[in-house]
């Protein structure tokens, strides 16, 4: 990297510079590229298969798979509006949840329903899914920090909906904690605040941020709720 810069170049090429360095490491020296970029104006196109090295250090991302690009933009635009399942599966830690639901109408409203293990159904109202047909099978994508407790962090939301689960694991990162539950015979991970997460067998009572809700065709893995 070094001899690079010394020779003043129009553009910057990186293939995976910080594959081999330990985890504190690889940290100090995303941001130490990144205050490299700053200081330098120099474009730099980065090859990684890290999603956290081109979530925090790029301002475009272009992902790939079997060398073809799937999205190109911003990473809160990958992030947020994934345009298939890969993306949305590559992007983000934990993953986004993808649960097999079939769009129906309750009441001139498109609704998806949840059981969860006990057998109990939830059905769940989601304004995007009015221009998909009712009666079609999709996977309905969510991620953690979209499915958590019931508690005033999400009281001031507009699009909210509340299922009962029984608690699988619970997963401490510190911040927050990753509670496992099951809906549709999948498992899926939720993001609580610590005071509010349950324990192992204890019913939790969860809210949907159901806004958030992105749906997908089971067969191309395309988003179709655009």
């Amino acid at each position: 990297m070094g001899r690079a810069i010394a020779r003043d170049p129009m553009i910057f090429l990186f293939d995976e510079p910080l594959s081999n360095l330990d985890a504190k490491l690889r940290v100090e020296m995303r941001a130490e590229i990144k205050k490299l970029h700053q200081r330098l104006g120099t474009t730099i196109v980065y090859v990684t298969h890290d999603q956290i090295e081109a979530m925090t250090m790029a301002d475009r991302i272009a992902i790939m798979k079997d060398g073809i690009v799937q999205q190109f933009g911003s990473p809160d635009n990958a992030y947020s509006d994934p345009n298939n399942l890969f993306v949305a599966s590559f992007i983000g830690s934990p993953s986004m949840n993808f649960i097999p639901v079939v769009i129906e109408e309750k009441e001139n409203q498109p609704v998806v329903s949840l059981t969860n293990d006990s057998g109990e159904t939830f059905h769940i109202p989601v304004k995007k899914a009015a221009q998909i047909e009712a009666g079609r099978e999709a996977i309905m994508g969510i991620r953690p920090e979209n499915i958590t407790d019931t508690n005033e962090v999400l009281r001031g939301r507009q699009q909210i909906a509340t299922v009962a689960c029984k608690v699988k694991v619970t997963e401490p990162t510190g911040p927050d904690t990753l509670v496992h539950v099951q809906l549709n015979d999948i498992e899926v991970i939720c993001r609580s605040s610590p005071a509010y997460a349950g324990t192992p067998e204890q019913q939790m009572e969860l809210a949907l941020d159901t806004s958030k809700i992105l749906f997908f065709d089971p067969q191309t893995e395309q988003r179709i709720d655009r």
